[in-house]
């Protein structure tokens, strides 16, 4: 008989183990997805300010009269 309640205890005491490894599993996995959404999003953020970067960077039309700083005095 103590066999038996000595069996169903551990049972036990595994399933709890088992159902908080789950739960520290998902905790993890959703750790990991939301760093892969913000690294994604650094990463479009890095593309678009390299674009605005190499854009500034081309010759193009000079600076019209509309675009002079006027001078401070």
């Amino acid at each position: 008989m103590t066999q038996i309640n000595d069996d169903s205890v551990r049972l036990e005491q595994l399933e709890l183990k088992m159902m908080d490894l789950e739960v520290t599993v998902q905790q993890l996995n959703d750790v990991v997805l939301r760093q892969y959404r913000d690294i994604e999003q650094l990463r479009q953020a890095n593309t678009d300010l390299q674009r605005k970067l190499d854009t500034m960077n081309e010759p193009g039309t000079p600076p019209g009269v509309g675009d002079e700083v006027p001078p401070h005095y």
